[in-house]
């Protein structure tokens, strides 16, 4: 896939993206690449809008799992096993 880079001053992006404070006056570098649409939505992986995600990430059993990496916890631990047990070591109980 062919790419684009370029460093250019952050003053001259402002009027197209909103950048963070820390690139407001620096260099920083862009990169571009043909966007893959062949990518087909199935409907086992169906779009999520970004307030769906919102509320999503607001649930117990996902905040149970900020600091959990995949693929390192037994299988036969679930995500209320998880929350649990975080509960259990701040609240001492």
């Amino acid at each position: 896939m062919a790419t684009v880079r370029k460093v250019v001053d952050s003053s001259a992006l402002e009027d197209i993206f909103e950048l963070p404070p820390a690139f407001k006056n620096k260099k920083i570098e862009i990169v571009l690449s043909p966007l893959d649409e062949t990518e087909k939505v199935s409907a086992s992986n169906p779009p999520l809008t970004i307030a769906q995600i919102e509320e999503w990430v607001k649930a117990p059993e996902v905040q149970a799992l900020v600091g959990a990496l995949k693929g390192v916890l037994p299988a036969d631990l679930s995500i209320t096993d998880i929350r649990n047990e975080r509960l259990a070591k701040k609240y001492k109980t």
